[in-house]
């Protein structure tokens, strides 16, 4: 590590408003980068040259050229000389102060790495994540190594939260939690996907609204994160009225203006239905319960079935597809991936 001349000039009034003599901050060949005496500023000190070749205090009695009386102790840093530094003034008097100075010197130096390494790391952590979040293909060994190195394992299954809208602070975050601001207006979490965050996030919500898009799970985090935005933008467009968006229970709206998105767990699920006898059951009352509008004495009716066993069989739609047949959003999900199964099958 160097010292450069802003931290120079920070140990000498630091350590200046604790003794009464001037300070001079030299760096590892001798040139003063922080004084008390701003004159002195840019030129070499001859006690500092002497006591990095020596690598040990060099005290001064006697004025000889620029040189003045004083006590010069070199810097160390990591068993390194990086400078020196110098009290001015009767050896004899300053003498003591050498080591006290020499530690807080040091104490300073070490704080200032530590800053400077923190930052480094968190800049290279957020770059990490900007990477990370928005790759499209597979992750390749590098980016694995990067991921380790930064304490990331990317082989989690994680979803994305994107929340829209001013929160009055950010949620604390458990391990393997991650975010950074996307924009002005939205902050990206990404992280495991048993993770309760949505509800640390609605424990701060203060009267600002907000929307909160969640992705589903995915190694890949980019696909989620796209889920978690797309979510947001549904929501919107349609009016909406949830905060929590769930990009799961909005997909078939996405499925109806864009055609290369998949709707297979729903298609699939009446594909298995059509296949059993008992499935076919189900089948028939979900559209009856569609051509009836929900009337449930005219669907057991047409059914030949008690209300009870009618009551059964919806439940047993919902258990199956995790869709209540009674909300109208899950009905129409339902609906459209029946007539997209039947649009589907081969004659």
């Amino acid at each position: 590590m160097k010292m450069n001349k802003a931290l120079a000039q920070e140990i000498a009034d630091k350590v200046m408003n604790v003794i009464p003599y001037n300070v001079n901050i030299m760096d590892e060949i001798g040139l003063i980068i922080g004084s008390g005496d701003p004159e002195r500023m840019g030129t070499y000190h001859q006690g500092a040259v002497s006591a990095i070749e020596q690598g040990t205090i060099v005290s001064i009695y006697e004025s000889e050229g620029a040189s003045k009386p004083g006590v010069n102790i070199p810097i160390h840093f990591r068993d390194r000389i990086i400078g020196v530094i110098g009290i001015s003034g009767d050896p004899n008097i300053v003498g003591p102060f050498a080591e006290l100075v020499r530690v807080t010197a040091e104490l300073l130096i070490n704080q200032e790495l530590l800053f400077r390494e923190r930052r480094i790391q968190e800049q290279m952590k957020e770059e990490f994540l900007y990477q990370w979040v928005f790759r499209s293909g597979d992750y390749d060994t590098a980016i694995i190594n990067n991921g380790e190195a930064l304490g990331i394992n990317l082989a989690l299954e994680r979803k994305a939260i994107v929340v829209k809208g001013r929160m009055p602070k950010e949620p604390y975050l458990l391990k393997q939690e991650y975010y950074f601001r996307l924009n002005q207006e939205s902050m990206l979490y990404v992280v495991p996907n048993d993770s309760d965050i949505v509800k640390r996030i609605e424990a701060i919500q203060s009267s600002n609204p907000i929307r909160i898009g969640v992705g589903g799970r995915y190694t890949l985090v980019s696909k989620s994160v796209e889920e978690a935005r797309r979510a947001i933008e549904i929501s919107e467009r349609i009016d909406l009225p949830q905060t929590i968006c769930v990009y799961q229970e909005l997909k078939f709206i996405d499925y109806l203006t864009n055609k290369d998105i998949s709707f297979e767990e729903i298609t699939n699920f009446f594909k298995e239905l059509d296949e059993n006898p008992k499935g076919q059951e189900l089948t028939e009352t979900l559209i009856c319960y569609i051509k009836n509008s929900g009337d449930m004495n005219a669907i057991s009716k047409e059914l030949h079935i008690h209300r009870n066993s009618l009551a059964y069989r919806l439940q047993r739609i919902e258990v199956l597809t995790n869709k209540n047949p009674k909300n109208f959003m899950d009905l129409f999900q339902l609906f459209t991936g029946y007539i997209l199964y039947k649009m589907q099958k081969q004659p």
